[in-house]
This record gives C-alpha cells, structure tokens and sequence, in this order.
C-alpha cells in the first residue's frame, strides 16, 4: 500500500490520469515517484507483494494493497481468501490499464446486449459491476531473422511447343526484427481467451513499476518461457517470408516451396521479457462449472463464455420454426412419406451439430488446447523432454476441431431443409416406393454416421448425460427404416415414425444445448502453486 506524499492516505492507480491518486486529497503522483532503489543507479529484482490464495481451488492473485480479497476470479467463490507477504519476481515491463471499469462494463453491456440466448444471471448490473482488474503476465519475445539471402527459384515461359524453365539465386541481405510477440505466461489463463484478448499494443508498454498495481491485482508467471519460443520464431518467420514474396525485385519469380526455413533466415530470439498486460475480469459460476468475461484493459476488446439458457433457447426455436413452415408451405406439400423424410433429414443436421459439438467437448475438457497448462502438467509429471511437440500437435488438433456456433447450426437446418424439398420432392414422390426408399436410406445413414460419432464422445460429457438422447435418436431412425422399407399403406405408421423421430430431435437438442454449455463454461479450476498457503 503506498501513503501519499502530501496527507499520508492510500494512493491508487488512477487511469483517467495515468498517475496515482490519492482517495482523500485527491494530489496526483508520478508511480515512478514511489520506486524503491537500492542505490542510486540499480532497481531490486524483487517487490514486496500480498498474496491472496484461494481456501477453494488455490488460485493465486497478487497486489501491492493489504486489504482482503473475498471473491476468487478464477472459481467465482465468495470467499475471504488467505494472504501472506512475500517477494515477488519483478516483471521487466508493464501495460497500465487505460480502460476504466465503466469503459469494461458498457463494453461488455452491448456484448451482452445481442446474446439473446445468455443467462439472465449474465446481464445482472449487480454482477456486471463484479469485473475486477487484474493483470495477467505475458512473455515478450525479440526475434530477429537477418543476415545473407539466398532462395533458389524458377522462371518459365513458352516458346513453340516447349516450355523452358531457367533456374535463379534470389540474393540480398535481411534485416528484420519483431519485438514485442507476446504469450500468456500464466497456467490460470486460457490460451483461447489470451489469443482471443489479442493484440496488445507493445508500443504502451512502460518500465515496470509496482505502484501501478495499486488498486488493481495481479497474477504470476508460472509457465516456462521456452514454451512459447517456438511459436514466436515461427510467427517472426511466416511474417518475413510474407515479405519476402512481395518484395518489387523478386515478382515473376517461382520460389521454391520449402526453401526457406526458420534456419536459412537466420531466426533467432534475441531476448525474452516478463510483461503484466491489463485485463478486466469477471467470473460467473453455475454449479461445478464456470464462466469468464475478459475486457482488454488497453482496446476495450471483449471475450466472453456465453453459456445458453434452455427457456431462451426453446422459445427462439419457435419463433424461428415460423419461417420454416412458410417456407415448407410454399414449396412442398407435406405428404406422410414426406413428413417423415423431412424429420430424418432434420435429424442428419442435428446429429452432425452434436457430434461436432462433443468433438470440441472432448478436447477442451482433456485440457489439450491449452499449451500453458500441458506444459504444467508434462513438468509436474517429469515429461519434460517432447513437451514442445506433444503442444504443437495438441495445437492442430484444436485447428481440426471446432465447435459448431449456433448461428451456421441454424444455417445448416434452413440448407438441410431445402435439400429436402429438391431431393426429397424427387425420390418420394407419390407412388415412388422405390425413390422413397432411397431417400431414406440416404437420410438413415449420414444420421447414423454423425450419431456414431458422436456416440464415441458422449462419455466426456460431465455425468455422461448424452447417451439417452443418443440411444433414443437411434431407435427412432430404425423405426422409420422400417417404416420406409415396408411401406404401409395407412398414413399413421408414417406419422408415428415421424413423431418418434421428433421427440428423439427433441432430446438431442437438449444434449446439443448442454454440450454447448459445456464449452462455453471450464471445469472448477485447482490450481498447486509450489509455496502456496498450506490451508489452501
């Protein structure tokens, strides 16, 4: 806690004013006015600091203020947590916050304000009114690629019947250098909600200084620095290769793919800072599960989990349903073999929704989309060595599976419908037993297929709570196999099946929606944070 100079009150970071203001004076201050020097021309490595520790999941946030802390950022409890003195590593750089909290909070209202589906939890000023600075530690990185150019490459061009290819040397010298690739150093801190908050703009960064945590928290840097070297050299590269090809002399020119490397540009990191960025934070937690709200403390960006409520949900489906119809009226006329066409195409859309909704349930909840909390886990386990690889794969495993957002779901349906009404129309026609039949059996096996694999994922739900949906999914579209194979005469075999298969839609939806909220919502974190309170 710092006292000012003038009336001995407690100062705080004031952002309006960039300066520390005192609450009862109201004097302003230079943060560097309040620097502890252990000489004249040397800053301590270290900064006394209070540390509040989680009693729930052991989170840990530090401040320069003494006051308690009773709410937990990382699991939302509403507790007094523990504090203790200690010293901490100094960070080499800090971004202050230039957002004011009311700047974070409209921010985030307009957010909210075109999520219809959110909680109403979510939009309560009372909760909104909940952010809390904190800032969030980062690793910076300095990487250079310079030195000699030298890239084989090809020109062709026709003359007659032959084409004559001349082979080049692209020669000159690189002199490039990105400073400033920044990384979240912190285990606690999502790589999804790090890379989401991007970009910073390193040019706000200042010489660090504890008295701009005044006021505000902080967390610390508990992930290795070499973590994320490599994907600071390979971003530098991608960056001068991109220049490279679109320098004047070179047009015309085939480069040789592969030709250049991190290695034959010279890449290098040439020097790797500790920086604390500013970002407002809140938590919302439902249950065992919770939810976080980031505003960038600099840009004012928002990234927010957004869980979706059931009633929201189930009303907007009815309005929407209203179009549907009109539209199913006006282009096709609703036989009973059409009827029940339509709710197995419906249910290819809706089981392929779920599938790829519990494909990215499976990779959040095993933690694998995250590089900072694997390279925790592979350093507590002593798998250091390969730890960089088994990152980078976990990376393009992220980039293969994504969740489907509500608004392509919907998108899907409108597009699955009109398929039905162009093919279905066409091979269940009146008196087209056998087009009928191979509508469905179209319509049962990419129902199937997608049902498949969602059933092979099913069990990373919290509880398992999608296998009833899955199974009764199933025996609907078996029902209207045989439905279609048979082909009775009487219209209520054809509605009974379609019935059915619309309860069975129904049901999935409903595991569609809380698999939704599985991913938008994170595990009760626990943290182990060596030399932390021991009642934590």
């Amino acid at each position: 806690m710092f006292a000012c100079k003038n009336c001995g009150g407690n100062v705080k970071y004031d952002i309006a004013s960039g300066q520390l203001a005192c609450e009862y004076c109201h004097s302003l201050f230079d943060p560097y006015a309040y620097e502890d020097k252990t000489s004249d021309a040397e800053v301590s490595k270290d900064f006394d600091a209070t540390i509040f520790t989680c009693p729930q999941c052991g989170g840990e946030i530090i401040s320069t203020d003494n006051t308690a802390a009773g709410f937990c950022s990382f699991c939302g409890a509403s507790t007094v947590l523990y504090s203790r003195i200690s010293k901490e590593h100094r960070p080499d750089y800090i971004i202050p916050f230039q957002k004011t909290k009311d700047d974070c909070k409209q921010a985030y209202s307009r957010l909210m304000a075109k999520a219809i589906f959110a909680p109403s939890e979510l939009k309560d000023p009372k909760k909104i009114d909940s952010f809390r600075g904190i800032y969030m530690p980062y690793w910076t990185y300095y990487v250079t690629s310079d030195g000699s150019l030298n890239i084989p490459a090809t020109k062709s061009q026709r003359r007659g019947d032959y084409i004559i290819t001349d082979h080049f040397n692209l020669t000159g010298t690189l002199d490039s250098y990105y400073k400033g690739l920044s990384y979240d150093a912190s285990s606690s801190f999502d790589d999804n909600i790090s890379e989401s908050l991007a970009p910073y703009d390193v040019k706000g960064m200042k010489e660090f200084t504890p008295a701009y945590l005044s006021g505000f928290y902080g967390d610390t840097a508990d992930v290795d620095s070499d973590v994320y070297k490599p994907d600071a050299e390979e971003t530098a590269f991608t960056s001068t290769v991109d220049s490279i090809n679109k320098v004047p002399a070179f047009r015309g020119y085939n480069i040789k793919k592969g030709s250049q490397t991190p290695q034959s540009l010279n890449t290098t990191t040439k020097e790797i800072n500790y920086s604390l960025f500013p970002v407002w934070f809140m938590s919302y937690r439902n249950n065992d599960r919770v939810a976080y709200a980031t505003v960038n403390g600099q840009t004012g960006k928002v990234v927010a989990d957004i869980p979706i409520s059931f009633k929201k949900f189930l009303a907007g489906s009815f309005i929407t349903a209203i179009p549907i119809f009109i539209l199913l009226c006006f282009i096709s006329v609703l036989t009973p073999g059409r009827t029940m066409l339509l709710v197995g195409f419906l249910s290819i859309a809706v089981n392929f929704i779920y599938s790829r909704e519990l494909a990215s349930v499976a990779l959040k909840e095993s933690g694998e989309d995250d590089l900072g909390k694997l390279s925790k886990q592979s350093t507590a386990s002593g798998q250091e060595s390969g730890r960089i690889s088994v990152m980078k794969a976990s990376r393009e495993l992220k980039r293969k599976t994504n969740t489907v957002p509500l608004g392509v779901g919907i998108i899907i349906v409108y597009c699955v419908l009109l398929a039905f009404c162009f093919f279905g129309n066409a091979l269940s026609g009146s008196g087209n037993a056998d087009g009928s039949r191979i509508a469905w059996f179209f319509v049962t096996a990419f129902a199937m297929f997608y049902g498949i694999q969602a059933f092979a994922k099913f069990d990373k739900l919290p509880g398992h709570k999608g296998l009833f949906g899955l199974v009764f999914n199933m025996i609907s579209l078996v029902y209207g196999t045989a439905i279609a194979m048979i082909q009775p005469i009487m219209d209520y075999w054809y509605y009974s099946a379609a019935l059915l298969i619309i309860v069975a839609l129904f049901v999935t939806l409903w595991d569609c929606v809380n698999a939704y909220n599985v991913l938008s919502t994170r595990k009760l974190p626990q943290f182990s944070y060596t030399g932390g309170d021991d009642r934590a």
